[in-house]
């Protein structure tokens, strides 16, 4: 049996003892992992690009008009196609970049559906400063080439930046060493460009004010040595432990990982509303895996991102609870893509710890969240 009661200052819900097995779990694991470090190199480099995440700003940071985000587009990268092939020529990275460690991308939009404005900032890591800086310099000139009326442009405060434009669009890329790190900045501008409108000085403006925001921001990044990368461990105060695995036949994106709480807005589609539930509910800690999970400071704080998780909105309707699990919080995609959009989504939360899963099949959501009440609960 299972129960959790109200701690700290928060004010938690009364919740009805669970009997473990009673639930149906299906053919999913209720027993915490022990994930040790990483196993290769590969695995190495994509840890240290998701530490790197949690000191990249997102667009909403440097603009207030970037509320929408792109989360459909490879946010943790060791190859760039994924993640930069749309907005930068990447047929021979390899040869501009050899020493590339991993990268963490940053998108957002002033209007959804290409409506607006486009900010991406792509960080990418190498092993030191004088190989980040012939890296920018490189894929600045391989860009460059790409399109025949690319002009050079400097960067107003940041000289050292490698940059160029195209005069008859409303667009700019910038590629900017700092410490062991390159910034790359893209700025595309899909009214101005339908309209055939220029405006060369606010292109310059949001540049500068995106560099003035990620340059402080990512100086607060310790690399891990390189001959240290295989020391690093593949999980963080045990949160993959209390996730399932990954299945083989579900579709990923973005690897495995652990990041700050905050750093969940660079998967969302709405990183400002995810922002305001971290904040509310002191979420210190992001977990995606098999599922996402959350740690908020407290059994309310939990409970209240259970509800913001499997929360009701018209594009929403309510679904049935698991059979003896009536804290989860489960919903069905009633919205328009429905084509492009998984159906089921259910969301729990046990002590400090609020989970979230999804699938196309009711049965199979309610089986996903109802073993992953479990891990939480094996997990103590």
């Amino acid at each position: 049996m299972a129960s959790v009661t109200a701690c700290g200052s928060g004010h938690a819900e009364q919740v009805v003892a669970v009997d473990l097995a009673s639930l149906d779990v299906g053919n999913y694991p209720t027993q915490p992992r022990q994930l040790g470090t990483v196993a290769n190199i590969s695995q190495a480099r994509y840890i240290e690009a998701e530490r790197l995440g949690d000191y990249v700003p997102t667009p909403a940071d440097i603009d207030p008009r970037f509320v929408h985000a792109n989360p459909w587009i490879a946010t943790v990268f060791l190859e760039p196609d994924a993640s930069l092939g749309k907005i930068m020529a990447v047929d021979r990275f390899t040869e501009a970049a050899p020493d590339f460690i991993g990268g963490f991308v940053s998108s957002g939009e002033s209007e959804a559906n290409n409506y607006g404005i486009e900010l991406t900032n792509a960080v990418m890591i190498f092993p030191d400063e004088a190989r980040a800086a012939a890296a920018a310099t490189a894929l600045e000139q391989l860009d460059f080439g790409y399109a025949p009326n690319n002009q050079p442009i400097e960067i107003p405060g940041y000289p050292a930046a490698r940059a160029h434009w195209q005069p008859d669009k409303q667009s700019i890329g910038s590629w900017y060493a700092t410490g062991n790190l390159v910034v790359y900045t893209w700025i595309y501008d899909y009214p101005k460009i339908f309209l055939h409108k220029v405006d060369r000085q606010a292109l310059l403006d949001l540049v500068r004010r995106s560099l003035d925001t990620a340059v402080p921001s990512l100086a607060r990044f310790t690399p891990t040595p390189t001959d240290k990368m295989l020391d690093l461990p593949r999980d963080r105060e045990s949160m993959r432990a209390r996730i399932a695995p990954r299945l083989e036949f579900d579709a990923w994106i973005n690897p495995p990982g652990v990041y700050a709480g905050m750093t969940a807005r660079h998967f969302a589609n709405d990183p400002v509303n995810v922002a305001k539930f971290v904040t509310d509910n002191g979420v210190d800690l992001y977990a995606i895996d098999g599922a996402e999970l959350y740690r908020a400071r407290d059994v309310a704080g939990a409970q209240a991102v259970r509800d913001e998780l499997g929360g009701l909105t018209r594009k929403f309707t309510a679904s049935a609870a698991p059979s003896n699990l009536p804290e989860a919080r489960c919903k069905e995609y009633i919205g328009r893509q429905q084509r492009l959009t998984i159906r089921f989504y259910c969301a729990v939360s046990y002590d400090r710890y609020a989970a979230y899963v999804w699938s196309n099949q009711l049965l199979d959501a309610q089986q996903r969240i109802s073993a992953q009440y479990a891990l939480l609960v094996n997990a103590r």
